[in-house]
């Protein structure tokens, strides 16, 4: 297989590699008072938003198609207008994504 026909699901580690680097997100979430106003938004507990984003990023990555076995479409937008998402919500999910 060449470094071109790999997915980044493969590129990263697979399955392990990806589990960490979803719980070092929710790990930096719950620690660093940059991150806080996402926080806010998850549980008091991040145990099942940390499978979800786990197996969204599966697929989204080209691995297994965990999320949508699950649950069908991820419809990121429609699953998260119940949520204040603006721009510095944005900015602290994608500084956390790249830290993690």
């Amino acid at each position: 297989m060449t470094e071109e026909s790999r997915t980044l699901y493969e590129v990263i580690g697979g399955e392990t590699k990806l589990r960490e680097m979803v719980d070092r997100f929710y790990d930096l979430m719950e620690l660093e008072p940059d991150f806080a106003g996402i926080r806010s938004l998850h549980p008091p507990t991040t145990d099942g938003s940390r499978d979800k984003l786990f197996w969204f990023l599966s697929g989204w990555m080209g691995g297994p198609d965990h999320f949508v076995e699950r649950f069908g479409h991820p419809r990121l937008r429609a699953r998260h207008l119940p949520f204040a998402v603006g721009t510095s919500e944005r900015d602290q999910w994608l500084r956390c994504m790249a830290w993690a």
